[in-house]
């Protein structure tokens, strides 16, 4: 399963890495790309070696329209080779509303619902915290949108039973989401939404008992430790708290389900690293950080698998080996509960499945 997102102009990834994305996950050619476009194969090459991207202009509406015919192609022939769920910032999806795209008629491609932000990274100081940045006394950044703004989206959205997911660092921007999330949440009780915090890298264990009690789900980054788990422990926010960032020991202790996820173009798809993170917990200096919040290698495959189902609305048919199910599955050259842990990103895909169909062997 591959999530995307689809932005405006204010959170938008570069034109040139949504390219570059779409075409390691489909394997197409740029000559398609370019058909499709109407966009000449020679700009669509120089926009991916870093040329000329200012020049595009309009054409990038063209290519995006292009990937996206691309993938509701491909998903109509059952040709892709992973199962999408697509989720779009507001402006975008209030686009595509009125054409019923919501349940789109493909085991392979779905739409899932809206998605947006409330703050940036910690790395970045842009994160919105409730407390002080460890190296910034007396700066804790902010919200990129007022809690009323955020509040009155989440309300829309809701009532209208789309699922709503929104990026979420710091634990000031997990409160007001939260907030969101239970206002709406008691003024029309939709249990089966299962809106989602991504990242929620700071949430308190008393938030993340309110997201369980709101039906809410929290998606981890645990990468963050190992890639920036020093500057975290050292600069942005100081033991305590470092010390518990993406907290999925405390999902499991509360009984909260949770999914892993590496943040793709911020780091690649690697879900065997996720796992090693979230099990081992080792900063790049080697310091383990929150021995509290590892959890087991069960745990961390249910994240990716049996939890994950929830984000998608797929429980019913995914995340679990069983007749019925979608045949969606790796096999891996070892036994993840049987190995020493620290050599679980050591670990090879032998094979994957989809849809019963072998989409690659080693």
């Amino acid at each position: 399963m591959f999530s995307l997102a689809f932005a405006n102009k204010k959170h938008m990834k570069t034109i040139a890495t949504e390219i570059r994305e779409f075409l390691d996950q489909t394997g197409l050619p740029q000559s398609r790309l370019s058909a499709e476009s109407g966009v000449p194969a020679s700009t669509i090459c120089n926009l991916l070696k870093g040329k000329r991207q200012h020049l595009l202009g309009p054409n990038q509406d063209n290519i995006r329209a292009a990937i996206m015919a691309a993938y509701l192609s491909l998903a109509r022939d059952k040709a892709l080779d992973a199962r999408g769920y697509l989720q779009f910032m507001p402006p975008v999806l209030d686009a595509l509303e009125p054409y019923g795209l919501w349940g789109f008629p493909s085991e392979y491609l779905s739409f899932g619902g809206v998605k947006y932000f409330t703050d940036g990274s910690i790395q970045g100081y842009t994160g919105a915290l409730l407390e002080d940045y460890h190296s910034r006394p007396g700066y804790r950044s902010e919200l990129v949108c007022t809690p009323e703004e955020l509040g009155n989206l989440v309300m829309h959205y809701h009532a209208a039973g789309i699922q709503i997911a929104v990026h979420t660092n710091g634990d000031a921007a997990i409160e007001a989401t939260l907030q969101a999330y239970e206002r709406a949440q008691r003024a029309l009780p939709r249990p089966d939404l299962h809106h989602i915090f991504v990242h929620a890298q700071m949430a308190s264990d008393g938030q993340l008992r309110r997201m369980k009690a709101c039906h809410a789900l929290p998606t981890f980054f645990v990468r963050h430790i190992e890639v920036w788990g020093d500057g975290h422990y050292d600069t942005y926010l100081g033991p305590s708290r470092a010390n518990r960032l993406d907290p999925a020991g405390s999902a499991v202790r509360i009984g909260l389900p949770f999914a892993l996820h590496v943040d793709t173009p911020v780091l690649p798809v690697t879900a065997l690293d996720s796992i090693h993170a979230a099990v081992n917990r080792i900063s790049p200096s080697g310091r383990l950080m929150g021995a509290d919040q590892r959890i087991s290698p069960r745990e961390a495959i249910k994240a990716y698998t049996v939890y994950a189902s929830l984000f998608c609305m797929g429980e019913h048919d995914r995340g679990r080996i069983e007749p019925g199910r979608l045949a969606d599955f790796v096999l891996l050259s070892d036994d993840l509960e049987a190995i020493d842990p620290l050599a679980i990103n050591q670990v090879k895909v032998r094979m994957t499945l989809c849809g019963g169909r072998i989409v690659y062997q080693a």
